[in-house]
């Protein structure tokens, strides 16, 4: 990375070139890890996710008796700084390999009709599943390559879930990838399980508890109790 005219693109960008290599990483690489060979899927919960709210179901359980191959938890868009040039190239990935940018249900959830466009949506893998096998072989990591080889994870940030979202709407059917209902907080985000239907997300201090940030599903006779 000693080329100026990088060095300079770099800087325009707030993400840490520690952070940036861990996107790539976690893009391709990660499910070529020998640690990794032995094992047939592999969770993701970030050091800053966590459940507020009592797991009562197993994901994995549900995703191995599914036989999904992907597994995820919530849409969010990302920020169209860190992903520019990310579909251009993507779009042209498709056109060599004679891929619909609409062609799949999924796709159609992530490109606008209007103007083939990605709508910056994607799956968020702070928290997810993946059945290694598929991540481990082509297509996906022929994906992989020849995003790396334009080296956008390095320059611009390209996230590891924006490139998972758009494999994963390129190649899986719908019925390959699940929506897990567990309860679960992150950063600004929160979401209860549809299992208990009578709680709903709020902040740790407004309910008396701690950390004060931090997100807790609580019904409304704890939200009242606090109050009084």
């Amino acid at each position: 990375m000693e080329d100026p005219s990088r060095k300079a693109a770099l800087d325009e960008i707030k993400w840490s070139l520690g952070y940036r290599g861990m996107c790539r990483f976690r893009s391709g690489t990660i499910f070529l890890q020998p640690v990794l060979k032995n094992f047939e899927y592999a969770m993701t919960l970030d050091t800053d996710g966590y459940f507020p709210a009592e797991v009562s179901s197993d994901p994995i359980a549900a995703m191995h008796e599914g036989k999904y191959v992907y597994t995820w938890s919530h849409l969010l868009p990302d920020l169209p700084g860190a992903v520019r040039h990310f579909w251009d190239h993507s779009l042209m990935y498709m056109k060599m390999k004679g891929i619909d940018p609409r062609g799949t249900p999924i796709l159609r959830q992530f490109v606008r009709e209007e103007d083939v466009q990605w709508n910056y949506q994607l799956y968020m893998n702070d928290i997810e599943i993946v059945q290694l096998d598929w991540f481990r072989s082509d297509p996906y990591q022929d994906y992989f390559r020849y995003l790396d080889s334009m080296g956008g994870f390095w320059l611009h940030r390209w996230g590891d879930h924006a490139m998972r979202t758009i494999a994963v709407g390129m190649w899986l059917p719908e019925d390959k990838v699940f929506e897990m209902d567990v309860p679960y907080g992150h950063q600004n985000y929160c979401r209860c399980s549809g299992a208990h239907p009578h709680l709903s997300c709020v902040r740790e201090e407004d309910v008396g508890g701690v950390p004060a940030k931090w997100w807790i599903c609580a019904g409304e006779e704890a939200r009242h109790e606090d109050d009084a």
